[in-house]
C-alpha cells in the first residue's frame, strides 16, 4: 500500500490474531538494499573468480615444482651413476697401474737373470724396482708415474737388447761347440809320435768316429781356407773374428768354400782319413791371435 506521501513506502503486516501493523520506510531504502546486495554479490563473484584463478596458478606452480623435483631426482640418480662409474674406473686404473708395475718388476728380474747368464754388466742401467713408489696416488698421478716407468724401461730394454745382441754375436763367434761326435783319442800338447819314435807337439785334439761323420763349425765365421794341406789332408779353416780361428783336418769331403759365411753348428765337412792319419778322425785346432791354444779350455 502506498502512502499519500510519494517519498515513503508503507508496508502492512497482517498477522492471524493480532492487529495490522504498518511500517513506513523511505522510498530510497529498497534501492539502497538492492544496490548493496548487488555489490556484495558482485564482489563475492569477483573474489571467488580471483580465488579460482589463484588456485589454478598455485596448482600449475605446484605441478611445475613437482616436475622440477622429479627432474632433479633423475639428475641426482644420473650423477650417482656417473660417480659410481668414475669410482669403478679409478679402481680399474689402480688395478691396471699395479699390474703394469708388477709386470715391470717381473721383466726387470728376468732382465737381471739374462744379464747374469750372458755376462752383461752395465752400471749405467737403472733398477726399475727401486723407482716404483709403493704409496697409492690419485689415478691421474698413477698413470703419469706408470707412463714414466714404461718409457724408462723401454729405453733401458732397447740398450739391453742391443747389448744382448752384441753379446750373442760375440758368443756365437767363440769356438766352444764340439765340432764332432766321437771319442777323444788325443789331446793338446806333447804326445808320442804315432808315425815314428820320440815325442811330437800336437796343436789340437783328435776326435775318432766312423768315416762320413758330420763335422760342424765350432762357431760362426768366414771360411778362409778350403782345400788340401800337407799332412792335414782335406782341411777347412774358419776365421771367427775376435782373434779366433779354427782348423778342421783329415776330412773325407769338404762342404764349404772360401768366402762362405757359416753359422755355429753348421755342417761343413765329412770326417775322413786324408793326409797323415792312422784312421778316420777329425783333427781340430783353435788359434787365438795366431797361436794354437788348448781346445779343451774353450770347448763346452
Amino acid at each position: 500500500m502506498k502512502n499519500k506521501d510519494n517519498s515513503k513506502i508503507c508496508i502492512m503486516i497482517i498477522p492471524h490474531t493480532e492487529k495490522v501493523k504498518r511500517i513506513t520506510i523511505p522510498k530510497w531504502v529498497p534501492k539502497v538494499i538492492i544496490t548493496a546486495i548487488a555489490i556484495v554479490v558482485t564482489v563475492t563473484l569477483v573474489f571467488f573468480n580471483n580465488m579460482s584463478s589463484s588456485e589454478i596458478e598455485l596448482k600449475e606452480e605446484y605441478n611445475n615444482k613437482i616436475t622440477e623435483l622429479s627432474n632433479l631426482e633423475k639428475e641426482y640418480e644420473n650423477k650417482q651413476k656417473e660417480l659410481e662409474k668414475l669410482k669403478s674406473q679409478n679402481l680399474e686404473l689402480y688395478e691396471i697401474t699395479n699390474e703394469v708395475k708388477n709386470k715391470l718388476v717381473e721383466i726387470d728380474k728376468l732382465q737381471r737373470q739374462l744379464e747374469k747368464m750372458a755376462g752383461i754388466k752395465s752400471s749405467s742401467r737403472g733398477n726399475i724396482i727401486r723407482k716404483i713408489n709403493p704409496e697409492k696416488l690419485d689415478p691421474e698421478k698413477e698413470m703419469e708415474v706408470s707412463k714414466e716407468l714404461l718409457e724408462d724401461k723401454e729405453k733401458e730394454l732397447e740398450i739391453f737388447i742391443q747389448d744382448l745382441e752384441e753379446r750373442f754375436e760375440y758368443l756365437e763367434s767363440i769356438p766352444d761347440l764340439w765340432p764332432a761326435e766321437g771319442e777323444l783319442t788325443s789331446t793338446f800338447g806333447n804326445r808320442k809320435n804315432p808315425f815314428g819314435k820320440g815325442t811330437q807337439f800336437h796343436q789340437g785334439i783328435d776326435i775318432n768316429n766312423s768315416s762320413g761323420t758330420d763335422v760342424k763349425a765350432a762357431a760362426k765365421g768366414i771360411v778362409v781356407f778350403s782345400g788340401d794341406k800337407a799332412g792335414y789332408g782335406k782341411v777347412i779353416i774358419i776365421d771367427h773374428g775376435n782373434d779366433y780361428s779354427t782348423l778342421y783336418g783329415h776330412n773325407k769331403k769338404l762342404l764349404v768354400n772360401v768366402g762362405d759365411k757359416v753359422e755355429k753348428g753348421q755342417v761343413i765337412a765329412k770326417m775322413g782319413n786324408t793326409g797323415r792319419s792312422t784312421g778316420p778322425h777329425l783333427h781340430f785346432e783353435i788359434h787365438k791371435s795366431g797361436n794354437p791354444i788348448n781346445p779343451l779350455e774353450v770347448l763346452k
